[in-house]
């Protein structure tokens, strides 16, 4: 007779470390013959819904046992029991194996019913597989079995599973018919577990149709029913599924709390099919945020996984998403191979609504190669198989994709932007409606109805605010306008054309560097601390990224094989700050600042000093303008010249940049010419951009707000063919109006220690005379050179610092802007480290190579080292634009803060360069440095 189970006994068999020590304990309880087997599977099963490793392990125990003293009803229940844990696993080969082991066995037995009941686990196995008609042979088979026996456990099951297959095929109807079905089964069986699976599977099919109010409702629905019940893994499988939800519905920071909860669960357990679902949902929600490069990664990575485990479904999905991040990237041969795949996938599985999703993909990837003939075909054939089916979601995007495509053609593309926001309002999704109504206002924009066009613009523009408010992370919130600036800048246009100039230049504010401007105004949360194991990975891979970081500095610049090394070098270095900004979001998401919508609200023009006149240039499709306002009075002037243009002029500027890299005996001998040559192109953009508005500029001091491509652009350098900007005007530079009134609100520190970090080597020698002049002007000042310049020195006193000078290198990254540093004795300190640091309204020069260049993202968000200061609470930053002269660096600095000591900021940087600018005439000596901020 066998005793009943202990606790203790099961928590002995799992630590056991053999299944030998295993039975032993069984023989010793007394637990080793049939019915001591059957607790033992009945148990094991109990465990499947909490922890399937152990589950796994007891029922691999029970059939050793069984087999070695032939207890054969013992051996198909432990197959079975196997074979689930398999799956769950991703096993779906070695689970299907067990399944077919089981069912012999019970065939053997003479149990035909337990032997039909495999075919119910054999339908989630070959479902999972992509297998959909074998799937529903099988399910068909065990209602055939069954013969209308009702209420039938199996029944509700193979009901269930039937309609998973359906979903998976993309027959949406059918599958929530065979849910409702065998929900009700459920219900007159009490079969709770069971229901809650139903529950959950139904919202899948709802979320599929873009119905995430109703699949919210059963999620939560189900996972009342988990709790209930005690089933930890089918209540994390749901907080994926809810995570999911939430980013239907725009609930990022949400979203993202429910992976992070489903993360914590399946890391602990044997669980590989829902790991690799969970990463699946987190890859998407990358793409939804638009940070495309960490997205490429999640799913080139769960691609893998997916492929490996065999779960078509999934991969088909993971090559989906791949090609729209690779299409995001301009990496259109990587989009289309991952696309192609995606295609064939669904095709092989018969999915049907995913076929269309990818080739609306394929069409949009087509249009930006510009092919839109072929993009039109596509987005065609796409109307054409959704003409007569219930896919809401891709019928929307269908409409929408080809409305793009037709546009400005205002009769061929109303009529599908009204069929796509007759959809929009039935789902009541915020990520819909905002990308018809902002396409809606640009047509009744293009008729010429402006007060529609105005209210779905707005209407537009308050979803997308809404969406973003309730995003935490500054890295969200960046990414997060990168795709959606069309309705800001058609809200220009509109305002424009009704000669309303104060919207116009406030719309434009508004989506100019909005959360660089949210940061400086205190409406982000600081990033929350990692834990241990993320903050050790974090600390090891930026050890080696600081040892790529130094290899890239001391390449010799005359080698031939420079080239190459530098290729390696990046590559290695772009997959270490992938991973790192992997991983910084997982971190903590803290919870937004304050009012979310506030930053609607901060002042958008600027306080201006005494005497000054501001340049707010914005650029609109190849259009470049600029909004002037001095005492108060603001004017537009529209057309200055084209983005085209203007590119090709910064090319060419560029060039004559990179000629002072040639060696100091070219330059020493064609010192004429380059200068020449430096001013016509100089004069050129001069005539572009500042001539137009030269009657309008009649204060000494200019507040200069770039946009876009003119970031890049010092237009205190700017040539008029006899004389420079700077020869006639103090200027400043902000990325916008309301960053620089924020700057303005920052009173410069007085009190305190001044900072000077100076790090040099062979190639900037004069680094140390810098550092020690600027000390000794400055008085009351810290100085650290070389070996003393260390990241920990700089953490520990730059917070208490009214002035920071650092010279040292600089490393600017373009491909992740975030990762430019800053070279101290013992490390890089990167733009991202600068944002941790709580700066006190300093005034910071970073006297480095690039310390200004930033990359641009939509939103005119700018990324790099200026960003990372500014935010950190600088009040003022001087930082260069381009690689720089060590000599004319040193002399500039040095005359710079002698003149500090009687002359404001711009005033005092102006006369610096004036007077360097008469022994080094050439402009990229004397003015590659700009002050950002206050004047």
């Amino acid at each position: 007779m066998s005793t009943p189970l202990d606790p203790a006994l099961i928590a002995d068999l799992l630590a056991a470390p053999a299944v030998e020590a295993q039975i032993s304990l069984l023989q010793a309880a007394g637990l080793a013959d049939e019915p001591g087997l059957t607790q033992l599977l009945d148990h094991a099963t109990g465990l499947v819904r909490t922890t399937p490793g152990h589950a796994r392990r007891l029922a691999v125990l029970c059939a050793t046992v069984a087999t070695d003293s032939s207890l054969t009803a013992i051996i198909p229940p432990a197959a079975y029991l196997q074979a689930q844990t398999h799956a769950l696993n991703g096993d779906f080969g070695r689970a299907a194996q067990l399944i077919a082991a089981a069912r012999a066995g019970y065939q053997r037995l003479g149990n035909s019913e337990a032997a039909l009941r495999t075919n119910v686990g054999l339908m989630h196995v070959l479902g999972e597989s992509g297998r959909y008609e074998e799937a529903l042979a099988a399910g068909q088979e065990v209602l055939t079995g069954i013969n209308g026996r009702s209420p039938h456990p199996l029944t509700a099951l193979a009901l269930h599973n039937r309609g998973t297959c359906f979903e998976q095929l993309g027959r949406y109807d059918e599958a929530i018919a065979a849910y409702a079905h065998a929900e009700t089964t459920y219900q007159l069986l009490d079969m709770r577990e069971p229901l809650g699976h139903v529950r959950n599977n139904r919202g899948l099919v709802l979320l599929s149709l873009g119905q995430a109010r109703a699949a919210l409702d059963a999620f939560t629905a189900a996972a009342d029913i988990y709790t209930a019940e005690g089933s930890s893994f089918s209540l994390a499988r749901t907080w994926t599924n809810l995570g999911e939800t939430r980013l239907l519905l725009g609930d990022y920071q949400q979203s993202l709390a429910l992976f992070d909860q489903a993360h914590q669960f399946f890391q602990q357990q044997d669980a590989l099919a829902e790991h690799h679902i969970l990463l699946l949902g987190r890859a998407k929600a990358y793409l939804a945020l638009n940070l495309f490069a960490q997205a490429q990664a999640a799913y080139q990575e769960v691609e893998e996984l997916l492929r490996t485990a065999g779960m078509a479904h999934h991969h088909a999905q993971a090559l989906w998403g791949l090609g729209i991040a690779h299409r995001a990237q301009q990496q259109f041969d990587e989009a289309a191979t991952a696309l192609a795949a995606a295609n064939a996938a669904f095709a092989t599985v018969g999915n049907q609504p995913l076929q269309v999703s990818v080739l609306l993909e394929q069409a949009s990837l087509q249009a930006a190669q510009g092919n839109r003939g072929v993009a039109l075909q596509q987005a065609q054939q796409a109307l054409a198989l959704t003409s007569d089916h219930n896919w809401p979601i891709q019928t929307f995007f269908t409409h929408l994709r080809l409305a793009d495509l037709l546009l400005p053609d205002v009769a061929a593309a109303e009529s599908h932007l009204l069929a796509a926001q007759t959809i929009s309002q039935s789902l009541a999704l915020p990520h819909l409606r905002y990308r018809v109504n902002q396409r809606l206002g640009r047509l009744r924009l293009l008729q010429g109805d402006y007060p529609a066009a105005q209210q779905l613009l707005q209407t537009a523009v308050f979803d997308i605010e809404q969406l973003r408010g309730n995003l935490a992370q500054e890295a969200l919130r960046l990414s997060f306008l990168d795709d959606k600036t069309a309705a800001y800048e058609d809200l220009i246009q509109l305002h424009l054309l009704q000669n309303d100039i104060e919207q116009a230049f406030a719309a434009a504010e508004q989506a100019k560097s909005r959360t660089l401007a949210e940061l400086l105004a205190g409406l982000l949360a600081v990033q929350q601390p990692a834990n241990d194991d993320i903050a050790a990975r974090l600390q090891t891979l930026q050890a080696d990224l600081n040892a790529i970081y130094n290899e890239v500095l001391g390449l010799d610049q005359g080698s031939e094989r420079r080239p190459r090394l530098l290729g390696n070098l990046n590559h290695q270095a772009r997959l270490l700050e992938q991973e790192i900004s992997q991983l910084r979001l997982q971190l903590p998401l803290g919870q937004p600042q304050g009012d979310p919508l506030l930053h609607a609200v901060l002042p958008s023009q600027p306080h201006l000093p005494p005497h000054t006149t501001m340049l707010a240039y914005h650029t609109i499709g190849d259009e470049i303008l600029a909004f002037v306002q001095h005492n108060g009075r603001l004017s537009v002037f529209r057309q200055l010249s084209s983005v085209t243009a203007v590119r090709q002029a910064l090319q060419r500027l560029d060039i004559q940049w990179q000629r002072f890299r040639v060696g100091a005996e070219f330059i020493s001998r064609h010192q004429k010419q380059l200068e020449r040559s430096a001013q016509t192109v100089l004069q050129t953009l001069h005539q572009a951009l500042i001539a137009p508005l030269t009657h309008a500029l009649t204060t000494p001091r200019l507040l200069i707000i770039p946009h876009g491509l003119l970031h890049q652009l010092p237009f205190h350098a700017l040539f008029d063919g006899e004389h420079y900007l700077l020869d006639q005007y103090e200027i400043a530079y902000a990325p916008s109006a309301t960053i620089f009134n924020l700057c303005q609100q920052r009173p410069l520190l007085t009190d305190g220690p001044a900072l000077v970090l100076g790090v040099s080597d062979p190639s900037i020698p004069q680094v140390v005379a810098e550092a020690e002049a600027i000390a000794a002007t400055l008085g009351n000042a810290q100085l650290f050179l070389d070996g003393a310049a260390t990241t920990a020195v700089f953490r520990h006193h730059a917070p208490h610092s009214r002035l920071l000078h650092l010279a040292c290198h600089g490393l600017f990254r373009s491909g992740n802007p975030m990762f430019s540093a800053l070279k101290l004795h013992d490390g890089w300190f990167t733009a991202s480290d600068v944002m941790n640091l709580p700066l006190r309204h300093a005034l910071i020069t970073l006297s480095a190579c690039e310390s200004g260049r930033s990359q641009i993202l939509g939103g005119d968000e700018i990324l790099g080292l200026s960003r990372a200061f500014l935010g950190a609470g600088a009040a003022a930053l001087a930082v260069s634009l381009w690689l720089v002269e060590d000599k004319t660096t040193a002399l500039l600095m040095a005359d710079w803060y002698q003149r500090l000591q009687q002359h404001g900021m711009a005033a005092a940087l102006r006369a610096a360069q004036l007077a360097l600018k008469e022994q080094y005439p050439h402009p990229y000596y004397w003015a590659p440095f700009i002050l950002m901020g206050k004047f």
